[in-house]
């Protein structure tokens, strides 16, 4: 491949794994995570929340099994609460829950609750819908039964974890796709980025400011394809597990120098003709 091709086309090469073809280092690198839905008519994206939070961390989930044989996945209720803080800020503040109502049942006790946050983009209070959890008030331990001291709690939690589930939030379990292990591959890789100091926001931001410094100071082809080479293209993979579109914009400018270089060499070119 020549020098005009290698630096914008190896980025897209390297971060989407094709099914034969590749060499193993690039078979075994983790799949970045699809690209968020495009705008809506208008240019609100009406999936931006529902896009943040749908990913589930594999470590905030283990299967249970229910009597009957029902298998799921169990979702740690702590890294909710995590999620919608860091979405929305602190609870009480950015986002937070009420109970609507409740009763007792069949030896359950169940609530109703909703759940408010402040939308990120105008700072307004929402709501989600009402959500009814329940829970027994009885639990069986060596075959005598004694009272959940914990069930108004629990039920509190189901119906705040359904709530949330309207928002996006561990979307992808609900949906099935973490009964594919290359999805939670995926998830884990995505996770473990995420924690990632020189992947946090303020990082690349850096990072981009510091391509966009050297990018100008390339004169031709092999002064872009030399930044390329330290490590940009390692780093840009990286960017793509956790933020895609960092990725595209730090990718565009290597794109948008290159046509500046090439244009320049034409111009150059008719000139000295």
């Amino acid at each position: 491949m020549s020098k005009t091709d290698t630096v914008v086309e190896n980025v897209r090469e390297e971060s989407t794994r094709e099914a034969a073809g590749h060499a193993s280092a690039k078979a075994d690198m983790p799949q970045p995570p699809p690209p968020e839905a495009p705008a809506a008519a208008g240019g609100m994206d009406h999936l931006h929340i529902w896009n943040r939070l749908k990913r589930t961390d594999p470590k905030a989930t283990k299967p249970f099994t229910r009597s009957g044989g029902f298998r799921g996945t169990q979702i740690d209720p702590t890294w909710r609460f995590q999620m919608m803080t860091e979405t929305f800020g602190p609870v009480g503040k950015g986002w937070g829950y009420e109970q609507v109502d409740w009763t007792i049942a069949e030896r359950m006790v169940f609530i109703c609750a909703r759940v408010w946050y402040l939308d990120p983009a105008n700072g307004e209070k929402c709501w989600t819908g009402p959500q009814w959890g329940g829970t027994e008030m009885v639990r069986r331990r060596n075959g005598i039964e004694m009272p959940d001291d914990e069930c108004f709690k629990m039920s509190m939690t189901d119906a705040v974890g359904k709530c949330l589930l309207q928002l996006g939030l561990a979307a992808d379990v609900y949906m099935g796709q973490f009964d594919d292990s290359k999805y939670r591959e995926e998830s884990e890789a995505f996770y473990a980025a995420k924690g990632n100091p020189d992947l946090q926001p303020a990082a690349i931001e850096a990072f981009e400011a510091e391509v966009k410094r050297r990018l100008g100071g390339c004169l031709d082809l092999d002064d872009l394809e030399e930044v390329w080479r330290a490590g940009v293209g390692t780093r840009l993979r990286d960017i793509g597990t956790v933020d895609r579109a960092a990725q595209h914009r730090i990718t565009g400018l290597f794109a948008q120098k290159k046509a500046e270089i090439l244009r320049r060499e034409e111009e150059d070119g008719r000139e000295a003709a």
